[in-house]
């Protein structure tokens, strides 16, 4: 039998409604609904969702499990409705406001997480777990003391999670501490499972350490071991990626030009949207251009989320699963198209804290290339910014950093793998730039890198966008305005540097295998060999 425990240990607790209290477990049937959803089945996920809902009513996580499944799904009404209903039955309980902001924090609602948390700061019972993570968020957004303050208390209480070091690691190596940090990474490390992800993590801190401190080879072997452990638990996803990827495959063969014409004169009746897609490829440089071109203005970028995939493909897809995409996409009324982009609008003012309002929204995705045929069918008038950079900077660069495992981030556990997805998804975009005709344009980072101006403005104009200097204040704008959710957001705090440029030629050995893969690519795309 499942044992059930309290969703908080707050004392003023009573026991006069103890048949009715919140419980927090994992029961069954929210596991086997988490699982399905990891697997990709997301319908069958929310069916087994509701009726975990409906049969452990009193069971929180219940709750939190199917707020957060359908936050992943855009349905934020949904979820913010499971969320409602939480806090009016217990308003009191910490518990309550820390798994909300969890939520929110997983699904890049980070000034909305925050104060989830500092909610939960004001309610008596209030724990070290719930500091801990406020923390990790303060420090994400560059509140170092704030962040040290709350970890400086959990220590105090005698708090001795490893999560709670491995946040102070991160702020010590932000503070210049770096062998402290080191130390403190090290040794999670070492003392936590291999597999287990804050181990993995720690790994990754140290190998990006030692890459800065120019000790390649230890930053090799770190990297090695965060990857290692990443292994354990990559075989479900490796399986959902490699199951995606053939579909993608298949839509790029089978579309064409003329299937791009058709689809936008489908679409004359409804009116133009001002949208625009940065992609590319992870660790291209599209977080600097992207912050860059949302100081204009006139444009308001959303940063990796996925709604095209989730809200609009799988839409598509979840009643004709045995059908071909490119078929399926076919297949739609202009009807349907026009509720999907109404919902991709409603989804990205949600997800940004405020209206669009006519602004150009420029759509940050960098591994949207092998998804543009889907992207078009839902703005066939997307105009796109392709973001490039040296093939052995961006393949080193996936690799040599710890990221959580999803579809994209499982092919970067070994060289190779991670240069036969750059090769798939720089081969899809090679093939798509001769076939559409909307305007386009490359931005290579190592351009941005020595004249950004230059670059921002050639951005903007195949955004249909002039000029405008508050561009080139675009770290004011990102400290007041922006909270960046990618692995880049200690960078983007930073002043434009070099050091990145070139980055390949300390690990030759370690690139080797992948050599012969990028070679095609490293010359379509102007670099020496």
């Amino acid at each position: 039998m499942t044992k059930r425990r309290p969703i908080s240990s707050h004392s003023g607790r009573t026991a006069k409604r103890q048949s009715e209290a919140l419980v927090h477990v994992a029961s069954p049937r929210v596991t086997a609904a988490q699982s399905l959803w990891r697997e990709g089945r997301y319908d069958d996920a929310l069916a087994l969702f509701d009726e975990a809902l409906r049969q452990e009513a009193n069971n929180a996580q219940a709750y939190f499990a199917a707020a957060r499944a359908h936050g992943e799904m855009f349905d934020f009404g949904r979820m913010d409705g499971l969320h409602d209903r939480l806090i009016a039955r217990a308003p009191r309980q910490p518990g309550v406001h820390h798994y909300i902001a969890e939520n929110l924090s997983a699904l890049k609602l980070s000034k909305r997480a925050i104060a989830s948390y500092e909610s939960a700061l004001e309610v008596p019972g209030v724990g070290p777990l719930t500091w801990t993570e406020l923390a990790s968020l303060y420090e994400r957004t560059h509140q170092l003391e704030e962040a040290e303050e709350l970890v400086d208390r959990a220590v105090r209480v005698g708090f001795d999670e490893p999560r709670v070091h491995f946040v102070r690691g991160r702020i010590l190596r932000r503070q210049g501490q770096f062998n402290d940090a080191e130390a403190i990474f090290r040794n999670l490390g070492e003392m936590l499972p291999a597999e287990s992800d804050l181990a993995c993590r720690a790994w990754g801190e140290v190998a990006l350490m030692w890459d800065k401190a120019g000790d390649f080879q230890r930053a090799v072997g770190a990297i090695e071991r965060c990857k290692q452990g990443q292994q354990a638990h990559s075989e479900p996803v490796w399986q959902l990626s490699n199951r995606m990827q053939l579909a993608m495959q298949e839509l790029l063969v089978a579309f064409t030009s003329e299937d791009l014409r058709r689809w936008r004169a489908e679409l004359q009746q409804s009116e133009p949207r001002q949208v625009a897609l940065l992609t590319g490829f992870p660790r291209s440089g599209t977080t600097l251009l992207e912050q860059m071109l949302d100081a204009h203005p006139d444009v308001v970028s959303s940063e990796e989320h996925d709604v095209v995939g989730r809200l609009f493909l799988h839409s598509a897809m979840r009643r004709q699963r045995n059908t071909p995409l490119f078929n399926v996409l076919n297949g739609l009324r202009a009807n349907d198209i026009e509720a999907a982009r109404q919902r991709y609008f409603e989804a990205m003012e949600y997800l940004l804290g405020e209206p669009i309002d006519g602004r150009m929204h420029l759509d940050k995705n960098p591994a949207y290339n092998s998804m543009l045929p889907v992207v078009f069918r839902l703005f066939p008038e997307m105009r796109i910014i392709i973001a490039l950079r040296d093939p052995r900077d961006v393949v080193l660069s996936c690799y040599l950093r710890y990221l959580p495992l999803n579809p994209m981030s499982v092919h970067f556990l070994d060289i190779e793998r991670t240069a036969a997805r750059y090769a798939s998804d720089m081969s899809a975009w090679l093939r798509m730039r001769d076939l559409i005709e909307t305007p386009w344009c490359g931005v290579r980072y190592e351009d941005m890198v020595a004249n950004a101006e230059r670059q921002a403005r050639r951005a903007l104009a195949t955004m249909g966008m002039s000029w405008d200097d508050s561009v080139l204040n675009y770290r004011e704008h990102s400290a007041q305005a922006k909270q960046v959710s990618s692995p880049s957001y200690e960078a983007v705090a930073e002043p434009i540097y070099t050091r990145a440029i070139g980055r390949w030629k300390n690990y030759q050995h370690l690139l080797e295998p992948a050599m012969k893969t990028l070679e095609p690519f490293i010359r379509e795309f102007g670099y020496d060999v």
